[in-house]
């Protein structure tokens, strides 16, 4: 494998950390398929940069500064071939690509990345269950904040369309938040606009409030500014599709009331539904 230098570097850093064994320049250069010169300049490199130390010459260690930068590298390696493999990259392209999107991807690229390698792996986990409640995936899940994009639907069809007028008054996509295990869905309010059948003007409104089913009876929503927030435990989760193209399908039904111009919208019951 023939590697440019930032590459080189983040390899001999991995190979110490990872302790491989003889970690010598002529070491390195058998284990990493490198000329015994290339691995002597690179390591030459990462000594000026305080990452390696040469205080015994025979035996080059990862200085405080050089093992800290080969931990945050190796956590994003790792990160970056989990989701090369569970997206079906043969496994030497994983493993050389993995390196590239480790040194190079931003650390919002590697956000999204590990949000995604989260929600393959509560896929395998949970891909046997047919149907399951909110309150098995939290558990399950690891700790975090997933965005999560969601629909709101009428129970009826009118006019050919069954989405909600409330699915305008949230910003998309929703957020799940877990921690400990226990999760809430979290729902931005926004303002939403409707045009008026009489005047043909275009009138701006809001989510006045929401309920959500659980236990047998419908629950107000608990609010904080412009967050709505809903107990994960109360959605029901069917498994559609198989493998890469499986998803979790979750639903909740709501009862909530919308204003739009002066007009006050009666109660309507709407069905909440998320995708992971």
């Amino acid at each position: 494998m023939k590697d440019n230098t930032d590459i080189l570097k983040l390899r001999i850093m991995l190979a110490f950390l990872n302790d491989c064994g003889d970690c010598t320049v002529m070491g390195l250069s058998r284990t990493l398929g490198e000329k015994h010169y290339t691995v002597s300049r690179a390591i030459s490199c990462l000594e000026k940069e305080g990452l390696i130390s040469r205080k015994t010459k025979r035996r080059p260690y990862l200085t405080k500064a050089g093992r800290d930068r080969a931990l945050f590298y190796s956590e994003r390696v790792d990160t970056t071939l989990a989701f090369l493999l569970s997206s079906g990259v043969e496994v030497e392209s994983a493993k050389s690509d993995g390196l590239l999107w480790a040194l190079y991807n931003t650390e919002d690229t590697m956000r999204t990345i590990k949000e995604t390698v989260k929600k393959r792996r509560i896929k395998d986990i949970l891909g046997s269950r047919k149907q399951f409640m909110g309150e098995v995936l939290c558990r399950n899940m690891d700790d975090g904040q997933y965005k999560l994009p969601f629909v709101i639907y009428r129970e009826d069809v009118k006019d050919g369309n069954n989405i909600s007028m409330a699915n305008e008054g949230f910003e998309h996509p929703c957020t799940l938040s877990i921690v400990n295990g226990s999760g809430i869905l979290q729902l931005r309010y926004t303002d939403m606009s409707a045009r008026s059948q009489a005047t043909g003007k275009i009138m701006t409104g809001h989510v006045k409030y929401v309920k959500y089913f659980d236990s047998g009876r419908y629950i107000n929503a608990d609010k904080n500014g412009d967050i709505l927030s809903i107990p994960a435990s109360s959605l029901t989760f069917k498994n559609i599709g198989k493998g890469l193209n499986r998803v979790f399908h979750g639903m909740v039904s709501l009862k909530m009331e919308c204003t739009v111009g002066e007009f006050h919208m009666p109660e309507a019951t709407a069905i909440f539904t998320l995708f992971i």
